[in-house]
């Protein structure tokens, strides 16, 4: 297997604000805490507190959260080592998306491990616990319900409203018809289909399924998963979220580091609302609203005083759940968590949370961009070999790459620049003359250059296509492989699931990916099976 690096900024595919943030740019350096490198983390240790007590509550609640799950003894050791004042968590999270989704749910906890593993090298003194955190609380269904492979949809329907992670698995069977008729003949089918169904069957729920999966492919490594639909966690937050209710300020401060953002020239990724809280109960998981003095959840009968909705937080905080704003204070605030590693769009909106963690009081972590990666499977990176092309030059448009192939393999030179250089001079020549008897002339003459010009681009792009008429094989080629590798124009690691890599690389995959992806690399990995 050959790696190649990538710079992001040249892949197309990162905003300016993730170059910027990677590059460490002065204009972002108030948004974030400590930078992502050794020296950060060295600091973040030092910053970063969390009480015996904190730490209690959160090993009692993952022990009962692992209640009939198989746990390995690296994850035992982990979650017991919490209770100790020097072991620390790194986090990543995700939505409950079917089969684990896309293939970037994959790399964000290869980032993590590695991760915990480099810090424990660096700093021997501690210890350094993986963390996966379930989005089990998300109501958003059309967003996890299904997943893509070899670039077609598979996805289930919804027999249940609320949060996703308490729905059970209806109609998972329909998938695995649809997955037997897409993977028929592959080698790995049946095994990649038996681990798949050990965890997804319609007695489950989204959250069991998902983490019977990923302690099953991550378990040995010592990943500890969390599950924050849990009463005991939410009681350590209830302060929080009582200040929530009550003050409403969290608005003020994310809305005025969001502008300052956006006089920088980049974009705010979240919305806060006046209450970043929803309701939620079995079947239910509606915003919480303040209007004409009292307390509402939204498309519910439900209205409830003040004194009324804070005695029903005191008495059930798990009835209490916090949206995309507040969930990272949640999860800053149980566990002893030093960095949080998550995609582009993730990096964002936790750049626009910095102030508002300040004004809660909870120290504001690390952020570290996951590991990404592009993988080319041996019948592919030959076919591309073949046509010519090199790693960088996959990431070009579709049609940038086919001009490239075809000016570089015609016989007869198709690109006119050199005849638009001598077109250029002879008019600079005219001017030069025009202007001695009539200096008015020169537009007319400039506007006939262009003129000139725009027809030899014409003349160029006519060549271009009579050629690609002689090259449809090569050219069809061409849009196969890059609709493989950039499905539907996409990165591959947002389309592709999983299972492509365990039909690619094997059972051991994963290895595989630990082995090769480097938690400080900042740049884009493209792995060729060659």
């Amino acid at each position: 297997m050959t790696k190649n690096a990538i710079p992001y900024h040249k892949t197309g595919y990162f905003s300016q604000l993730i170059i910027d943030y990677l590059a460490e740019n002065d204009n972002l350096s108030s948004f974030y805490n400590n930078s992502y490198s050794i020296e950060g983390f060295e600091k973040q240790i030092s910053e970063k507190q969390q009480s015996e007590d904190v730490r209690e509550v959160l090993v009692n609640s993952l022990l009962k959260q692992y209640n009939g799950f198989s746990i390995s003894q690296e994850v035992q050791n982990n979650i017991e080592s919490l209770k100790n004042s020097n072991t620390y968590t790194i986090t990543t999270g995700h939505q409950l998306n079917l089969f684990t989704g896309p293939l970037y749910f994959i790399y964000k906890i290869i980032t993590v491990v590695n991760l915990t593993k480099e810090l424990k090298q660096k700093f021997p003194e501690n210890n350094f616990v993986p963390v996966f955190w379930m989005a089990t609380e998300d109501h958003d269904f059309e967003e996890i319900n299904h997943f893509y492979l070899f670039n077609q949809k598979h996805e289930i329907t919804k027999s249940k409203e609320g949060a996703v992670g308490r729905m059970k698995l209806d109609n998972i069977e329909s998938i695995f018809s649809q997955l037997d008729e897409t993977l028929k003949g592959r080698t790995g089918l049946e095994d990649v289909l038996a681990l798949l169904k050990k965890h997804y069957k319609s007695s489950n729920t989204y959250s069991q399924a998902i983490r019977g999966l990923v302690n099953e492919l991550y378990g040995k490594y010592g990943l500890v998963i969390v599950d924050g639909d849990d009463k005991s966690l939410k009681s350590l937050f209830v302060n929080s979220m009582k200040q929530e209710l009550i003050e409403q300020q969290n608005i003020a401060t994310i809305n005025k580091t969001s502008t300052q953002l956006e006089n920088l020239g980049y974009s705010a990724q979240v919305t806060p609302r006046e209450i970043n809280l929803f309701y939620i109960e079995d079947g239910l998981r509606e915003r919480i609203v303040f209007e004409d003095g009292v307390y509402k959840v939204l498309n519910t009968s439900l209205v409830f005083s003040k004194d009324e909705i804070i005695e029903e937080l005191s008495n059930h905080p798990d009835k209490f759940s916090p949206n995309v704003v507040m969930r990272p204070l949640y999860q800053e605030t149980i566990l002893p968590n030093l960095a949080y590693i998550g995609g582009g769009g993730e990096i964002a909106y936790w750049l626009q949370l910095k102030e508002m963690f300040h004004q809660n009081n909870v120290t504001f972590p690390i952020l570290g961009l996951r590991n990404s990666g592009l993988i080319i499977d041996k019948n592919t990176f030959q076919k591309n070999e073949k046509l010519g092309f090199t790693v960088l030059d996959l990431f070009k448009h579709e049609d940038d790459l086919i001009k490239q192939y075809i000016k570089e393999g015609s016989d007869i030179i198709l690109d006119l620049q050199e005849e638009q250089k001598c077109v250029e001079e002879v008019f600079n020549d005219i001017v030069e003359k025009a202007a001695l008897i009539d200096q008015s002339l020169q537009p007319m003459i400039k506007a006939e250059l262009q003129k000139s010009l725009k027809s030899i681009q014409n003349i160029e792009n006519r060549l271009v296509k009579a050629e690609k008429r002689k090259e449809e094989v090569a050219i069809n080629q061409i849009k196969n492989l890059k609709e493989k590798l950039f499905p539907s124009g996409s990165l591959q690691e947002r389309k592709e699931n999983f299972i492509y890599l365990y039909l690619v690389l094997g059972h051991n995959f994963i290895d595989q990916l630990l082995e090769t992806l480097k938690p400080f690399e900042k740049e884009f990995t493209v792995l060729s099976i060659d």
